[in-house]
């Protein structure tokens, strides 16, 4: 008979066209009513219902206990509250527009908001205590204010400012976000900070967890710097979350600078000093931001998204932990910019963790103490731009020490790698009026015998026929400030001729690879090799392209009798070196056969037979020496007193 709309009353329940129910009705009876006009049914029943309302409602029937505390709140009232957060008791969420700000973004609101931010600052006259609970004096005779959970929401609105909005230390308790803060084209100071939290040089930072200021969050914020500031500081703070929900675009030097403090936390974010599809090159741009620094210890980093910037991440601190984050760069043309500096991570500092990060055609790089104590796992690499596939990215070690300590494991490289290069050389640069003549003290460094990755063909072709025309070269390009090194070999041989810095760009020194023998000079002294890696640990990985460890094995077979077995683990190894021989295993059918390794300077390896045996050889190397010889039973032990540098092993007999 079509639908029926069942409505429970108390003494009796009617049942009509469509479907109608509600929590306020109980039946006890059900009496069915003949079908009638299903049009006149549904416009009479929502009156009928209206005009009854039991008096059974759920509320009349709480407990006496309950109704006489809820009668007796401040807010009685409101049983029902909006879903927005309602005005708390002595004022604790200023509003802006209360204190003149234009919501709309077309005035300047810089005032307005200082003056909510000052309420809240006051608020610590109201609280019980005066200070945050637990807070004591830091011997200074100051406390840290509570501001006691004072909020101040933007309401969705967009707000104008022309200088920072600072929030000085001692004070904690307070929430910033539900909108957005634009900074206007006369922002002063230019490059300056929209947001600043504390004071970079105050002497918080040598109170007890160098923190000065605690519990102050950011959530939902939209911040645009509007390419003339940077959008947030953050100074020697305890507690502080920035997101989730923000969003900070068009910063200048920094979208986010963390200095020293403890436990700030950046969630579900996304950063750029650009939108994500500006084209640099086609702008004639070079990008100039660095999205997030870290500068100190302690700090959370998880699920954020840097998607424009020169550099995506700074570490520069200890026992940082960084999880899930994603950095790219506009049409994935990063490495384009290599040599301008961009980079998607920069690892300076050791005793971080890495987890779950999105190196996005670009190159996380480690240097210095970065290359000492960190973890990188579960990482992802990819997309390195059409036309720059050949340019290494993905993760470079960049040093001469590598270790104690860093480990690279169980992440996917789709294209890219794990490459180890030399420190880059900081060549001063120094301008002086060209010479006429040009002699070797003016470049104090020798670097023959090396060969220097990142020089340019010199541009005049004289500078070609000698060392000294090369060398003179230099000296005329030093009046424009752009020479302070050379490297020259005799042009008859291939790829050889004069090689100068004349391009402001990094370079590194090494092992010659193309041409020579190299001569040349330089103001300030190359980098050196590589001197050593200890216990460093990078196994585990997938790798689509060039796959690198820092352990690797070959098996090498013969089917006729031989004594010298070689063997080239160079496209193996991150470091092209081999510090130890982790084992030799010897299949074959000649009986009594004894393997030894030879002495080796690179990353090849002879292993000679005492007889002449066919068969196969399986060989496991290292390049990394460990501080306690891992894995290494008493038998596997080298000779020598000095573990970490010998490459001579004997290994006990093993047959087939």
């Amino acid at each position: 008979d079509g639908l029926w709309l069942k409505v429970f009353w108390r003494e009796t329940s009617y049942q009509a066209p469509c479907s109608y129910s509600s929590p306020y009705l109980q039946p006890q009876a059900i009496r069915k009513i003949p079908m009638g006009p299903r049009l006149l049914t549904l416009l009479w029943l929502p009156l009928l219902v209206e005009a009854h309302h039991p008096a059974s409602h759920p509320i009349h029937r709480a407990p006496r206990d309950l109704l006489r505390r809820i009668a007796a709140a401040p807010h009685a009232a409101a049983l029902h509250p909006s879903p927005q957060i309602p005005p708390r008791l002595g004022g604790q969420n200023p509003s802006p527009v209360d204190f003149g700000a234009d919501p709309t973004g077309r005035k300047d609101s810089t005032a307005a908001l200082k003056k909510c931010i000052d309420v809240c600052l006051n608020q610590s006259s109201l609280s019980p205590n005066g200070v945050f609970p637990g807070s004591r004096s830091f011997g200074n005779g100051k406390n840290i204010k509570d501001m006691g959970g004072c909020h101040v929401d933007l309401a969705g609105g967009e707000y104008l400012i022309s200088s920072p909005l600072e929030i000085p230390e001692y004070n904690a308790n307070m929430i910033l976000g539900g909108g957005s803060l634009v900074a206007s084209k006369d922002f002063s100071p230019p490059g300056g900070f929209m947001v600043i939290i504390g004071n970079e040089d105050s002497i918080c930072k040598n109170l007890p967890q160098k923190s000065c200021n605690i519990d102050i969050n950011f959530p939902d914020l939209f911040m645009d710097g509007s390419h003339v500031a940077s959008t947030m500081q953050i100074n020697n703070v305890m507690g502080v979350t920035i997101g989730p929900g923000g969003y900070f675009l068009n910063f200048t030097s920094y979208g986010v600078q963390i200095n020293g403090g403890h436990e700030v936390m950046i969630d579900r974010c996304w950063l750029g000093e650009t939108n994500f599809d500006y084209d640099f090159a086609l702008e004639g741009h070079l990008p100039n931001a660095t999205a997030i620094e870290i500068n100190g210890n302690d700090h959370y980093m998880i699920n954020t998204i840097v998607f424009a910037a020169k550099v995506g991440l700074v570490v520069n601190g200890a026992a940082n932990n960084i999880q899930g984050v994603h950095v790219w760069f506009p049409i994935n043309r990063a490495l384009a910019f290599k040599d301008n500096g961009v980079m998607a991570f920069h690892v300076v500092k050791g005793g971080n963790r890495f987890n779950g990060c999105y190196v996005d055609g670009g190159r996380a790089v480690f240097e210095g103490l970065g290359l000492e104590r960190n973890v990188w796992t579960n990482g992802f690499e990819c997309c390195s731009g059409s036309g720059l596939e050949t340019i290494p990215h993905g993760i470079i070690l960049a040093g001469e020490q590598v270790g104690p300590g860093l480990h690279i494991s169980q992440c996917l490289f789709n294209g890219g790698s794990i490459w180890h290069e030399a420190a880059p050389s900081k060549f001063r640069r120094r301008s002086w009026l060209a010479l006429a003549t040009c002699t070797k003290e003016q470049f104090p460094a020798d670097l023959s015998g090396v060969q220097c990755d990142g020089l340019t063909k010199a541009e005049r072709p004289e500078a070609d026929e000698s060392e000294e025309a090369c060398r003179q070269y230099c000296c005329d390009l030093q009046a424009e400030g752009a020479c302070s090194m050379w490297q020259w070999c005799d042009p008859k041989n291939k790829d050889c001729g004069c090689r100068v810095d004349a391009n402001a760009q990094e370079v590194s020194c090494g092992k010659v690879k193309t041409g020579g023998p190299w001569t040349g000079g330089a103001l300030d002294p190359p980098p050196q090799p590589l001197t050593g890696v200890t216990d460093v640990l990078i196994e585990g990985n997938f790798f689509d392209g060039h796959p690198v460890a820092s352990r690797a094995s070959q098996a090498l077979s013969s089917e006729a009798p031989i004594t010298s077995w070689k063997f080239n683990f160079c496209s193996q190894l991150v470091f092209q070196q081999i510090t130890l021989v982790r084992s030799i295993t010897v299949t074959s059918t000649v009986s009594g056969v004894s393997a030894q390794a030879r002495p080796t300077e690179d990353c090849s390896l002879e292993v000679v037979t005492n007889i002449p045996t066919s068969g196969t050889l399986f060989v496991e190397v290292d390049s990394s020496s460990y501080s306690s010889m891992p894995g290494l039973s008493s038998g596997m032990r080298p000779n020598g007193p000095e573990p970490s540098t010998t490459r001579f092993w004997s290994v006990p007999d093993i047959f087939a």
